[in-house]
């Protein structure tokens, strides 16, 4: 924690990630309180969550105290809760903001379907820009600013804005 914010320190506007591997063998139901209180002071935008699972000829594999399947999935459960209110409350500080997305070459599950681009913002959040003008559209690596007009968990929605689009080669 005392790294995270010395790099806020550094960089007030970073959007910092981590990986969590939930029910290692031994985890107790403290440790995994304490991987909770973690996450929530954090305040990762994005935590990539797995559930660990003994894969043979690993050392893990050989450890004692595995957990039941329904023990790591229940934890499971209750940290997703977690990292997905965190990020959600950490993208909704994002609202109301113009930043500089990077449009990406049809990283939006829906982007045919909504009208949208979809692009990663410089902190690497991933935007769905809803984008009107069919005349000026901009190509997968251009840079374009936007305005963020929602968030969920895991992206933003944001609105181009009337500034031109920085085309790349």
């Amino acid at each position: 924690l005392g790294i995270l914010d010395k790099v806020r320190g550094l960089i007030p506007h970073a959007a910092i990630s981590t990986d969590i591997i939930v029910g290692f063998p031994g985890e107790t139901e403290e440790d995994f309180q304490e991987t909770l209180r973690v996450v929530t002071e954090a305040k990762f935008a994005i935590a990539y969550t797995f559930q660990y699972s003994k894969r043979p000829g690993t050392p893990a594999a050989e450890l004692p105290d595995q957990l039941p399947k329904e023990v790591v999935q229940e934890r499971y459960e209750r940290l997703l809760e977690v990292v997905n209110q965190v990020a959600w409350d950490e993208n909704k500080k994002q609202i109301g903001q113009r930043v500089e997305v990077l449009v990406g070459n049809s990283e939006g599950r829906k982007d045919d379907r909504t009208n949208r681009l979809t692009g990663r913002a410089r902190d690497n959040r991933l935007v769905h820009i809803d984008w009107q003008d069919e005349s000026n559209i901009p190509r997968p690596g251009d840079l374009v600013w936007v305005d963020v007009t929602d968030a969920k968990p895991y992206f933003l929605i944001a609105s181009a804005t009337n500034l031109p689009i920085i085309r790349t080669k």
